[in-house]
């Protein structure tokens, strides 16, 4: 008996096309998960050097996720601003909402719509208004990841530049790519604030 003789009497049709979907599931994360491994160093490298030319004591935590969060959140030592609805000199104030808006409250909106579908009437009215929420918060989300983006972008460009960062950064949201490859070209430059200054910022260009 040949190999494909066996094969075919060791698995029914039935068996294959499970096999198969297994195996398009399987392909699917994996090439989900190499692809976020790819996407993850590819902004981790250039935002490492950022820290470290900025003079940061923990660069490491461009490779550490969420942490990568919270490191372009504190670079740029001006005002935070969430399109003037929340303002913080205190930039880990920043990543806190940022955090929560992106992360936090998708989950607990998706917590509370789980309790509720299970009563009658209820589920019907939330889920019109949960549909409305989940815009709400998805949209607020995608904004504070805007302000995170060009707040970066905006310590290594030249004054000329800023309506570029605003750019890039709104472009960012739906081309992803864009972010990492900008940081790469950037990561070159010195920060507004100079070379190793972040704990004491001094504008270079001033001084001269």
């Amino acid at each position: 008996m040949s190999f494909l003789d066996y094969f075919n009497n060791a698995f029914s049709y039935d068996d294959l096309i499970i096999w198969a979907v297994f195996a398009i599931y399987g392909l699917f994360w994996l090439f989900f998960i190499t692809a976020f491994i790819i996407h993850h160093f590819f902004m981790a490298v250039p935002l490492y050097i950022m820290a470290d030319k900025a003079g940061y004591a923990y660069p490491f935590l461009a490779f550490i996720p969420f942490a990568n969060y919270y490191l372009m959140h504190i670079l740029p030592i001006k005002e935070y601003n969430y399109i003037g609805l929340f303002k913080s000199y205190e930039r880990k104030n920043g990543f806190l909402a940022y955090m929560i808006i992106k992360w936090i409250a998708p989950w607990g909106l998706w917590i509370v719509g789980s309790v509720l579908s299970m009563i009658p009437l209820l589920n019907i009215l939330f889920g019109i208004i949960f549909q409305l929420l989940n815009l709400v918060v998805l949209t607020a989300g995608s904004i504070g990841k805007a302000v995170m983006m060009i707040d970066l972008l905006d310590l290594y460009m030249k004054k000329d530049e800023k309506g570029l960062a605003i750019f890039l950064g709104i472009i960012s949201l739906f081309v992803p790519v864009v972010f990492p490859i900008t940081c790469i070209v950037l990561c070159r430059r010195e920060p507004e604030f100079g070379y190793g200054n972040y704990y004491y910022p001094v504008n270079l260009q001033t001084i001269e």
